[in-house]
């Protein structure tokens, strides 16, 4: 019966990975399984950009489905909170619930629900692929990037210019997670413990309106983050990849005694770790990856197509990522627009509420701080 059970799963795994990986993307993933297992070397990256490592879901290695089944639901998972918080980007100071996975899971504060995560299943068949896509895209960089042995000529694969802003928005929305952790470390900013009637409030308190979410300027007293250059906190952590951030969100932030374990954990990191890995995303990618800014292959998204946005664009850019703007065929996600809030906002409204926006989360942070929760329901 046991034989005939695991048959049965093994089956229907391969089943719901066949429909939701294409070949290169089952490429990426074992790319990444075989890099966790040891430092990628000039043989794997070479055999990864001919497409020419081995596919489990045709050769039969039920071991190889089962790793490529974990990383599956491993980076779901973080669509899912990267989609929850796209359309709430209010809720970029949470974290997703990672401790105890459920089908239901929810984003969180502190070890308190805040929202329900987005159920992925929402997503049209091309909207799914893209998360994935870039996601896995992004990861295989990452890992491959720790080889000090890259091969001199190596095949370039051509994306169109929407994947590649596609792996840029993962890229920001990774910054983002390690942005939101500093923040729930931050004990200046935040109650100590959160017990009674101040968990219920505390639960249900609004957070506020976010335009635009950095890790930076709310995480002043965190003297050994400070990054002389200006660049984004989390893009320093972001070059340790997935596996790691998911370890990371395993801690629980309820717990003041797992948040300065955690924090202990990032500031060794930040102390030992080769800074000069997060300059390098632009040109990692540049390296395997090759695009033309007007080449398109016809996959790209309404939305996409209508923004427009680049790098020149600044702050609206980064909103943009923030947003998930390459992904989604239309906008039937994003909250309803209004002039006082736009989902896609002008670098003149951007300009005009950058200020007002960053006193909100300030004043936010010190109501928690002192207990204070006037207005909650």
């Amino acid at each position: 019966m046991l034989q005939q059970y695991l048959a049965h799963k093994n089956y229907v795994m391969r089943q719901v990975l066949a429909e939701e990986l294409d070949a290169q993307m089952i490429q990426d993933a074992v790319a990444i399984i075989l890099f966790r297992r040891s430092k990628p070397t000039r043989a794997h990256i070479r055999a990864w950009s001919k497409s020419e490592l081995p596919n489990p879901l045709k050769d039969i290695d039920d071991h190889l489905v089962g790793e490529l089944d974990k990383l599956y639901r491993q980076v779901l998972l973080l669509v899912e909170d990267y989609i929850t918080k796209a359309t709430a980007p209010e809720e970029y100071l949470c974290l997703p619930q990672v401790q105890r996975p459920s089908i239901e899971g929810h984003i969180m504060f502190r070890g308190s629900k805040v929202a329900p995560r987005f159920d992925s299943d929402k997503l049209r068949f091309s909207e799914r692929k893209r998360f994935l896509k870039a996601f896995l895209t992004y990861e295989v960089l990452r890992k491959a990037s720790y080889s000090t042995r890259l091969p001199r000529k190596l095949r370039k694969r051509k994306v169109s210019h929407a994947e590649y802003e596609a792996v840029r928005c993962v890229h920001s929305y990774v910054c983002s997670l390690y942005g939101a952790m500093l923040v729930q470390c931050n004990d200046t900013h935040l109650p100590t413990t959160v017990t009674g009637p101040l968990l219920r409030n505390y639960t249900f308190y609004p957070i506020p309106d976010a335009v635009y979410f950095a890790a930076n300027p709310y995480t002043p007293n965190m003297r050994l983050f400070t990054d002389l250059h200006g660049r984004e906190i989390g893009s320093v952590f972001s070059a340790l990849g997935l596996d790691r951030l998911t370890d990371f969100l395993r801690y629980d932030m309820s717990i003041p005694e797992e948040r300065k374990a955690l924090c202990e954990q990032l500031k060794y990191i930040w102390g030992t770790e080769d800074r000069s890995s997060s300059y390098a995303w632009d040109k990692i990618s540049s390296y395997f990856l090759k695009s033309k800014s007007k080449y398109q292959n016809g996959d790209e998204s309404s939305i996409y197509r209508q923004l427009a946005l680049h790098p020149g664009d600044k702050r609206r850019y980064r909103v943009g990522q923030q947003r998930a703007w390459v992904f989604f065929d239309d906008d039937r996600f994003y909250p309803q627009e209004s002039i006082e809030r736009p989902n896609f906002p002008s670098e003149r409204f951007l300009a005009e509420m950058s200020f007002r926006n960053f006193l909100s989360i300030r004043d936010w942070l010190h109501s928690l701080k002192n207990g204070r929760f006037s207005g909650c329901g």
